[in-house]
């Protein structure tokens, strides 16, 4: 007996209150001290007949949201203090990606039903816009490596200029410079 479930709408009555008695609500789940029966008698006392457990999935909904915007503030503060320190775009392009990395594998593994779902257009997009980056990304560290060698190769062109007359410095100098890119 193979029987198909529906899918549970997403909407909370909530939602649809008025902005004034939303701030009111959200002032009174932030103090523990009120229960979620006592939120929804307040509320129907205001004129909207909205249950406890219609109150508790709101709050847990605002909870989740307010724990995810958060996460993300820390992780964009992380950004700016590594561009401020560390000045290297290819750091910070890294470190954006893996938080995009991340954020991509949370929405897939909490979207199973969405994904099963979903468009094939819109899954080719999105696979679009994954290969799109990274090729990006390996574009830049190409475009980085030329302009490591090409500084590299004037580098030393300028100083087998200057040094030709004193062939051991250059020698050395070469080498520590060969040591140094080799790292890069």
């Amino acid at each position: 007996m193979d029987k198909e479930y529906k899918k549970y709408r997403k909407y909370n009555k909530i939602v649809s209150l008025p902005e004034d008695i939303k701030n009111q609500l959200d002032i009174m789940l932030s103090d523990t001290a009120n229960t979620y029966m006592e939120i929804s008698e307040w509320l129907k006392e205001k004129g909207f007949d909205i249950s406890k457990s219609t109150v508790g999935r709101y709050a847990l909904e605002t909870h989740k949201l307010s724990t995810k915007l958060l996460e993300a503030r820390t992780q964009v503060n992380e950004l700016i203090r590594l561009a401020k320190e560390d000045k290297d775009s290819e750091n910070i392009t890294e470190g954006a990606m893996q938080i995009a990395t991340v954020k991509l594998t949370e929405k897939i593994a909490y979207l199973d039903e969405e994904i099963e779902n979903m468009d094939a257009s819109d899954a080719i997009k999105l696979i679009t816009s994954i290969s799109r980056t990274k090729a990006y990304k390996d574009k830049i560290y190409a475009k980085l490596k030329g302009e490591y060698e090409d500084a590299y190769n004037n580098f030393k062109a300028a100083i087998s200029e200057e040094l030709k007359g004193y062939p051991d410095i250059l020698k050395k100098l070469i080498k520590i410079t060969d040591n140094t890119m080799s790292k890069l």
